[in-house]
């Protein structure tokens, strides 16, 4: 797992790449560590072919403000663009529930209790994309 850090320190990112990769984020996610996501989510995909899945864990977060908030939505409307598919873990943390729910993002992002409901629905996407693959071929 490679870990990429902000230059204060005040956000890590842990990555294992496969399908889907698993972004681990810990530390504080606000407008002053907003580009340690924007980057990781754009070397996942870069780096992973189609179709693409990216899994993003918070659970490890000990602040979320309205600009991480927002930043996920930016990167979850930028992997969409480019036919992939994002999805956000709170691992229960409360602080992570309560700013998804307080800006009403858990209603638009895709959002999971922990790390194995996330692998289980991209589980669920492949095996529907293969199904409707070859019910077209």
């Amino acid at each position: 797992m490679a870990s990429f850090g902000y230059p204060t320190g005040r956000l890590r990112v842990s990555c294992s790449h496969g399908d889907p990769v698993l972004l681990a984020f810990s530390g504080e996610l606000d407008a002053g560590t907003v580009l340690v996501v924007v980057g990781a989510v754009a070397a996942a995909l870069a780096g992973s072919p189609e179709p693409r899945s990216i899994v993003l864990d918070l659970a490890g977060l000990h602040f979320l403000g309205a600009a991480g908030v927002r930043v996920l939505s930016a990167v979850t409307d930028h992997a969409a663009a480019q036919n992939a598919r994002l999805r956000v873990v709170t691992g229960g943390n409360a602080v992570v529930c309560r700013a998804l729910w307080l800006t009403g993002a858990d209603r638009v992002l895709d959002v999971y209790p922990d790390r194995a409901a996330a692998l289980a629905a991209a589980d669920s996407g492949e095996f529907l994309r293969l199904t409707a693959r070859m019910w077209n071929s």
